[in-house]
């Protein structure tokens, strides 16, 4: 039986392979003959294809190195400065707002401004991403120099910068031909303004910089020397000034208070330039003559001290007859003043010298030795109601206004290169006074521009004008009494 099985597995086996054999060479035949068909479709022959010479590029006759203009423009030569001045311009990447503008601390007007730092009150520009600008200038005002393309000159024009103790007309004849140089050596390019201030009014050259070509020079250098040339009409002539504010401000300081250098830099800060200069004669719109003390008045609120002052004195009749006698007094002396200016004026005109510019008309009577009634003063100055601090802005308000003004402006381009000159008297000098030091115009100055990182001077007129009669009180109002009899 096992025999016969293993007969059945072999002959199994057997037929297996045979069939594998017989497939595999069918498969073979079938491949031969197509193949055989195909390649007697073929036709024999030859095909000859034609071939170009190859030319021989010329070389060059001066090797050029190539790079990609991408290339080019991904390394640009440039440095970081406060300034970018280029002999020819170059192509420089110009990345995101975000990457150039660092944004530093902001001023929280907390405290004293005095205890403030340079790092503290700044927006910082990194300059390398400024387009580049072949307008840059370089201006010297008095010995203040500064290079940018973007210039604003802010000249006080009022009767303070021609007072006698400043040395009257011929030392404002230096500041018009300062002026005319520094305008003349401007570059065509760089864009510039003029500010002129006198109290609350405000004349800009134009309302926006412009270029400074040959026309706009000549026409401003005639505008500026066109202002205090006739004594009769010292300041701004009316209908001369023409600037509104661009914006409200929130600062401490009210709208009818900002005056002065004050109101002609926030003019000239709304025009964003890059560098500013300051002429003034006074740090506020009130200076003391004897003591240089200068502030900026509270207008509204000094009117409603004077009112409540007049009443505090009425209500008592000594008062009343102590403040109706001071009055009288105070108005003969103010008449006197009048004519004693008159006539020390009229000697001046035929002696061909330049005429007398007084702050008001009790300087003449400093000047010659006569005094003002005291006025009365109340025993308890709480019961006026008002005190005489509150009618005056503190620095630290003033300050903040400053602030205020130019970041609203600046906050995105950093904070601008800025410049104070105050004018003095050829052989004056800063005042000293005791408990004074920090009231004063000069000291004021100082201490904002170390705080901005300003830089501050003095600039030098002429020597003070001194009297040229020497009256009495007495003289004058005799020379008065004559006067009213011959016109009896």
């Amino acid at each position: 039986m096992e025999v016969q099985k293993k007969k059945k597995r072999l002959v199994s086996s057997s037929a297996a392979l045979i069939s594998i054999a017989i497939h595999v060479a069918l498969f073979l035949a079938v491949g031969g003959m197509v193949a055989l068909k195909y390649y007697k479709k073929q036709g024999a022959g030859f095909q000859v294809e034609e071939q170009k010479p190859k030319l021989e590029r010329r070389k060059l006759q001066m090797p050029v190195k190539a790079e990609p203009f991408i290339e080019q423009m991904s390394k640009p030569k440039s440095r970081s400065t406060t300034r970018i001045t280029a002999n020819s311009p170059q192509m420089v990447n110009i990345p995101e707002q975000g990457e150039y503008v660092k944004m530093a601390p902001m001023p929280t007007f907390k405290g004293g401004y005095t205890n403030f730092v340079q790092m503290d009150r700044t927006l910082e520009f990194n300059s390398k991403y400024r387009e580049v600008s072949f307008g840059v200038s370089s201006v010297d005002f008095f010995g203040t120099r500064g290079k940018a393309e973007k210039v604003v000159v802010v000249v006080d024009a009022s009767k303070s910068m021609l007072y006698d103790d400043r040395g009257g007309i011929e030392s404002y004849t230096m500041v018009h031909e300062d002026l005319r140089e520094v305008i003349g050596n401007m570059r065509s390019a760089t864009l510039f303004n003029v500010v002129l201030f006198d109290d609350q009014q405000v004349a800009l050259f134009n309302p926006n910089m412009i270029p400074a070509t040959p026309t706009a020079k000549t026409n401003v250098i005639e505008w500026v020397g066109g202002i205090n040339t006739n004594l009769n009409l010292v300041g701004l002539p009316e209908g001369v000034a023409n600037y509104t504010p661009k914006r409200s401000y929130d600062i401490p300081m009210a709208n009818n208070d900002i005056t002065g250098w004050l109101k002609g830099f926030q003019a000239a800060i709304e025009q964003k330039p890059e560098i500013i200069f300051v002429l003034s004669a006074d740090w506020g719109n009130v200076t003391s003559m004897n003591y240089g003390i200068s502030y900026f008045l509270k207008k509204d609120r000094f009117k409603e001290y004077q009112k409540q002052r007049i009443n505090y004195f009425l209500e008592d009749e000594d008062f009343k007859d102590e403040w109706d006698g001071y009055l009288a007094e105070f108005d003969e002396l103010r008449t006197a003043a009048i004519k004693m200016l008159e006539l020390e004026n009229q000697a001046r005109y035929e002696a061909e010298m330049q005429p007398k510019v007084v702050r008001d008309w009790d300087e003449i009577l400093y000047d010659n030795n006569v005094d003002l009634p005291i006025p009365p003063m109340a025993e308890d100055q709480q019961a006026v109601g008002i005190m005489p601090s509150e009618t005056r802005y503190t620095l630290d308000e003033v300050l903040e206004s400053f602030f205020v003004i130019v970041m609203n402006n600046y906050r995105q381009l950093g904070f601008p290169r800025l410049n104070f000159v105050l004018l003095q008297g050829s052989g004056a000098s800063p005042n000293t006074a005791v408990g004074a030091s920090m009231m004063t115009s000069d000291a004021k100055f100082k201490n904002l521009a170390k705080m901005v990182g300003a830089r501050f001077r003095y600039l030098k007129g002429m020597p003070r004008i001194d009297n040229m009669l020497d009256q009495t009180l007495d003289d004058v109002i005799e020379a008065m009494a004559m006067e009213d009899g011959e016109e009896l």
